[in-house]
């Protein structure tokens, strides 16, 4: 079970069933149990690492069921998992006993005896290789940003003025809070570099005009999916470090994007990239320090919010 929790906090989600009522029973739970207190920390350290990494996430209330009934948490995970065809959870895991007292039988249940041994858990991959089109864009962004509540896009190229990063952005908005059959509004962060120096000419502009060009193309977008947005601009300092590196950073998770925010519809065309996972330190890195004005290695030229 420990082992189980410390790999989901490194990369993945736990359902926190009932509304978040999951979690508060695992505590009573806890508490009532005054057995092996050595891992009943260590169980506490992992559920408060879940926590503090926006890992736990809360689910709908599910189908009423009687307290007294012994196997009501399986059946509201099964319903869960069941209710949208398109995010399965990747597994149920429960004691041999547990499923077997329940009498109920699905592909997804796992035993926790074998668990560490089950192609579900072997398969978690820690990063990814893909053509660079808007179709692998969202099929790989949507498990990033589905439950995120912020998501912060950084690409010293991302450009309003080139649909090819723009259509990122909108994919990014659509995904972004999506699901359980309805979508939660959140924050969307982007770091762009220097408009004066794009590498097209004719799209050279001082960073005011830029900012409002953002926003005359974001204020639409934002109205449409409810979320606000805030585009920060930076630029290299003379015999400094370079804006080079490509990221797209959660309030969960982070990837290191090297091949580009800017994606294609046209398959032929397409390069291929690939996403690794970050660390949480090199998260915070990241956004505290690096793009972070008051320390950041870059200069900071100006942001602008844009609201629904």
């Amino acid at each position: 079970l420990v082992e189980l929790l410390r790999g989901i906090a490194d990369n993945g989600l736990l359902a926190n069933l009932e509304n978040g009522t999951w979690l508060t029973q695992v505590r009573r739970l806890q508490d009532r149990d005054k057995a092996y207190p050595d891992l009943r920390d260590q169980i506490d350290r992992c559920l408060a690492l879940l926590h503090t990494r926006n890992r736990l996430i809360p689910h709908p209330h599910c189908t009423p069921r009687d307290p007294s009934d012994e196997c009501r948490w399986l059946h509201w995970a099964l319903e869960r998992h069941s209710c949208d065809p398109s995010n399965p959870f990747d597994a149920i895991f429960a004691t041999e006993a547990y499923l077997e007292f329940s009498q109920l039988t699905d592909d997804a249940f796992v035993p926790i005896q074998v668990a560490l041994n089950a192609p579900c858990w072997l398969a978690r991959r820690h990063s990814v290789r893909f053509e660079k089109t808007e179709d692998q864009l969202r099929q790989h962004l949507a498990p990033l940003v589905r439950y995120a509540q912020r998501v912060t896009l950084i690409d010293p190229y991302m450009s309003c003025r080139k649909e090819r990063f723009f259509n990122t952005v909108q994919h990014c908005a659509d995904l972004l809070g999506r699901h359980d059959g309805g979508r939660e509004p959140g924050q969307i962060f982007i770091h762009a570099g220097d408009p004066e120096r794009d590498p097209e000419p004719t799209h050279q502009e001082t960073m005011t005009e830029r900012l409002d060009r953002w926003e005359r193309e974001l204020k639409p977008v934002a109205r449409q999916f409810g979320h606000s947005f805030r585009v920060l601009l930076w630029k290299s300092q003379p015999a400094g470090k370079t804006f080079h590196d490509r990221y797209i950073i959660t309030d969960q998770c982070g990837v290191d994007a090297r091949g580009g925010l800017d994606f294609l519809d046209d398959q032929t065309r397409a390069n291929w990239s690939g996403w690794s996972w970050l660390e949480p330190d090199d998260l915070r890195g990241i956004l505290l320090e690096e793009f972070h004005h008051a320390k950041s290695p870059y200069a900071y030229l100006g942001s602008r919010q844009v609201e629904p």
